[in-house]
């Protein structure tokens, strides 16, 4: 499959690469389907590209290497929603904002859960829990929400 990114060209995935959220991004209703292009060696951080607009790219990091403490249950109607059997099947990630190089944070309150097996994915609103939506990682803080 063939998708279109002004980041990165076009760009040839494959079928197993392609995520389906079930719910939109929150913002971003229009666009559903994304493919994920894979990581730069070791980094923390992955693109998603929408299939749909090549200017649509969205930087995931993996919340648990910058904040330790990040824990929360998932509620029982996203599981459903996602069809997420086993812990070992659901893969979080964040949304990374880069504003320059002395402000990047990352979306705590609003982590993505993917289901590994179906590539069914959403965006979920922590409810519980007093994550910040700017967290810094450049000096590990609270960023103005």
């Amino acid at each position: 499959m063939k998708v279109q990114s002004t980041r990165f060209g076009e760009i040839e995935v494959s079928q197993g690469s392609v995520i389906q959220f079930v719910s939109a991004i929150l913002g971003f209703q229009e666009d559903t389907q994304y493919v994920l292009i894979p990581q730069v060696e070791e980094s923390p951080f992955q693109y998603i590209q929408s299939t749909k607009d090549p200017n649509l790219t969205f930087v995931l990091a993996d919340p648990f290497l910058f904040y330790a403490d990040y824990e929360f249950n998932i509620e029982e109607r996203w599981l459903k929603k996602l069809d997420l059997q086993d812990h070992e099947d659901v893969d979080i990630r964040v949304i990374t904002t880069v504003r320059s190089s002395e402000d990047i944070s990352i979306n705590l309150k609003a982590p993505i859960v993917i289901n590994k097996k179906s590539k069914d994915a959403m965006q979920i609103v922590l409810e519980n829990g007093d994550f910040p939506t700017r967290y810094s990682l450049v000096n590990g803080q609270r960023g103005a929400e």
